[in-house]
C-alpha cells in the first residue's frame, strides 16, 4: 500500500479531506487543482456543518413553490435562460426523485450519512490542529410570520424531528435574548444547539492543505484536462505533462462532469450558484449563524466579518456575477439587523448539485480504479470528512457502514 500512488482532482473542501484520509491510510497522494486550496466553491460556503439538514430538495412542495419564486426577483431562486437546455435532464430526474418512495429513501440515505459526520470531521480537525477555527454556537433559523412558523412546525422540522434532529422551538424573545443585535422582523424560529460553524472556510481548507504537505503529500497546481482509465490505472493530461496513478479520485465539483463525460460517464449535475457578501456591522455582534429562512440566507460570524451567504442560481459556472443578486442579499440583512451595513467583499462560486440532492460517492464500476466525490450542494463542508472516509474505505477494500448504493455515481445511468 506504501508504494500506491493516488491521484486528486480537486483541493475544495472534499478534496483536501479525502486526500487526509488516503494519506492516513499510508497511500503515496497528489492533489491536482488550477486554483490554491479552498479557493474554489469551498472558499464562500456559509461556514456550517449543518447536522440539521437531512431532508433532500427533490420534493413536490418544492416543485410547487418554484414558479412563484422564480418570478420573484426578491426569492432565492432564479436561473439564467441560456442554461435552461443544460438543466433539462437535471429537471426531469428532480421530478422522479420527487415521488414518495424516492423521497423517503433520499431521506434515509441523508440521514445514515449524518450518523457518521461529526466523529470524520473530529479526526481531521484533530489531525490537521485545526480545532480553534470551530465554533459549537448553535444555529438559528427564523420566520418573519407566525403563520410561516407554524407551518414548518407542521412540515419540515416535523420531519427533521421524526429524524432525530436536536432543535428547539423558539418565541420572538427567547430569540431576542440568544442574539440581541437582531431586528425584531421575526416571529421566532427553530434553534439547532448542536449545529457548528467555522470562523474561516478557506483557512479551514489551509490547515488540511499544509497538514498534507507537511506529512509528505504533493499539490500540483494545473489544470486537468482529461483523465484516460488504464490497465492498471489511470493517467491525468496536464497543461505540460502527463501523470499516472494506481487510483484517481475525482473531487472537482461541477468541473468533474467534463472529465467523466468522454469516458461516457453522463452526470446529470449543473451548476447551482451561490454568493456572499462580507460585511462589516460595526457596534453589532452575533453570537452564531443566524438563517431568515424565507429568504434563504444566512449571517454568519467570521474571522473576517459576518458572511451573508445564500441564493440558489441556475447559470454558467462562470457566467458575470449578477449585482442585482448582492443587492437583494443586502437588503434582506439590512431587515435582518435593522441598519444598512457595509460591504467588505462580494463573492459567486458554483455548487455542483444533483437532482436527487445526495452526493456522489464511491468508485465507477466501468472503471474501479476512479473514484468520485463531488454532488455535494449545499453540504460540502458538512459532508467533506465523511465522504473522504468512505472513499478510503472503499479502496481499501473494507467493509462500511454506510450503504453507497444511493450514492452510486451509476444511479443516473
Amino acid at each position: 500500500m506504501q508504494d500506491s500512488q493516488i491521484g486528486i482532482i480537486g483541493a475544495g473542501v472534499v478534496g483536501l479531506s479525502t486526500a487526509l484520509w488516503l494519506q492516513k491510510a499510508g497511500y503515496q497522494v497528489t492533489l491536482i487543482d488550477k486554483e490554491l486550496p479552498g479557493m474554489g466553491t469551498s472558499f464562500g460556503n456559509a461556514g456550517l456543518f449543518a447536522d440539521y439538514a437531512r431532508l433532500p430538495f427533490a420534493r413536490f412542495s418544492m416543485m410547487r413553490k418554484m414558479p412563484g419564486l422564480l418570478m420573484d426577483n426578491s426569492s432565492p431562486l432564479s436561473m439564467h435562460s441560456s442554461y435552461i437546455p443544460s438543466l433539462l435532464p437535471y429537471g426531469w430526474r428532480f421530478f422522479k426523485a420527487c415521488f414518495a418512495d424516492n423521497y423517503a429513501k433520499g431521506k434515509a440515505a441523508l440521514s445514515q450519512l449524518h450518523q457518521h459526520t461529526v466523529p470524520a470531521d473530529e479526526t481531521l480537525l484533530r489531525m490537521s490542529n485545526a480545532q480553534d477555527l470551530i465554533r459549537a454556537e448553535g444555529c438559528l433559523g427564523l420566520f418573519a410570520s407566525q403563520q410561516d412558523f407554524l407551518s414548518a412546525q407542521q412540515g419540515d422540522l416535523l420531519e427533521r424531528q421524526q429524524q432525530g434532529v436536536n432543535l428547539e422551538f423558539l418565541n420572538a424573545g427567547q430569540v431576542a435574548d440568544l442574539e440581541p443585535d437582531l431586528a425584531a422582523f421575526h416571529a421566532g424560529g427553530v434553534f439547532y444547539p448542536d449545529t457548528r460553524f467555522t470562523v474561516s472556510p478557506v483557512g479551514l481548507c489551509r490547515r488540511y492543505a499544509d497538514f498534507f504537505t507537511e506529512n509528505g503529500g504533493k499539490i500540483i497546481r494545473d489544470h486537468a484536462l482529461s483523465i484516460t482509465p488504464k490497465l492498471p490505472g489511470v493517467s491525468v493530461k496536464l497543461t505540460d505533462e502527463t501523470l499516472d496513478f494506481d487510483h484517481l479520485v475525482i473531487c472537482a465539483g461541477v468541473a468533474s462532469k467534463a472529465l467523466l463525460t468522454p469516458l461516457g460517464v453522463k452526470m446529470p449535475m449543473v451548476s447551482e450558484r451561490g454568493y456572499h457578501l462580507t460585511l462589516d456591522l460595526a457596534n453589532k455582534k452575533l453570537q452564531r449563524p443566524v438563517g431568515w429562512l424565507d429568504k434563504s440566507v444566512f449571517l454568519t460570524p467570521m474571522n473576517d466579518g459576518v458572511r451573508l451567504a445564500g441564493t440558489a442560481e441556475f447559470a454558467e459556472a462562470d457566467a458575470p456575477l449578477d449585482e442585482s443578486k448582492a443587492h437583494t442579499m443586502l437588503e434582506h440583512a439590512k431587515v435582518m439587523l435593522g441598519e444598512a451595513p457595509e460591504i467588505t467583499s462580494t463573492w459567486v462560486g458554483s455548487r455542483p448539485s444533483t437532482p436527487d440532492s445526495l452526493p456522489v460517492i464511491g468508485p465507477l464500476k466501468r472503471y474501479p480504479q476512479i473514484s468520485l466525490g463531488f454532488g455535494h450542494g449545499h453540504l460540502g463542508l458538512t459532508f467533506g470528512a465523511v465522504t473522504g472516509q468512505l472513499i478510503t474505505r472503499a479502496i481499501q477494500g473494507e467493509s462500511d457502514t454506510v450503504d453507497l448504493a444511493p450514492f452510486a455515481p451509476e444511479r443516473f445511468s
